[in-house]
């Protein structure tokens, strides 16, 4: 497999082993989580669920990264992948969705087009139809 992708930016926040949190959670930057959470999260930014983790959310954020377990919907305005140790149960809604083999992923995807950098690459000349 292929170098896996770090996302961009200085870690913002935290949240460790043995930690648990319920509400709301808004932030900008990178935040890695390896303990439990449960509510929202919503962010103009990038999302790493470590392999301890266990969120049970509603996920709005840039880019989200799961080794861990996530259940609840997701959406991504770049991309989702899903770690060879994650699982998702929920319905995931992104323009990229990359899963490794072994992870496990209960839902519905919708593909939805990024906006920008859409490139329709003509057919060469020559081809002929039947």
């Amino acid at each position: 497999m292929g170098k896996k992708e770090q996302p961009k930016g200085e870690l913002q926040a935290f949240l460790g082993k043995g930690t648990q949190f319920r509400g709301i959670l808004i932030f900008d930057g990178v935040v890695r989580m390896e303990g439990k959470m449960e509510g929202e999260i919503s962010s103009e930014g990038h999302l790493i669920v470590g392999r301890e983790a266990e969120v049970k959310a509603e996920v709005k954020v840039v880019s989200i990264q799961v080794a861990g377990t996530v259940i609840g919907n997701i959406t991504a305005q770049e991309k989702v992948e899903i770690l060879a140790t994650g699982r998702v149960q929920g319905d995931i809604v992104t323009p990229k969705l990359a899963v490794e083999e072994g992870a496990r992923f209960t839902g519905h995807c919708q593909m939805e087009p990024e906006e920008a950098g859409t490139r329709v690459i003509p057919m060469e000349k020559g081809t002929s139809e039947s």
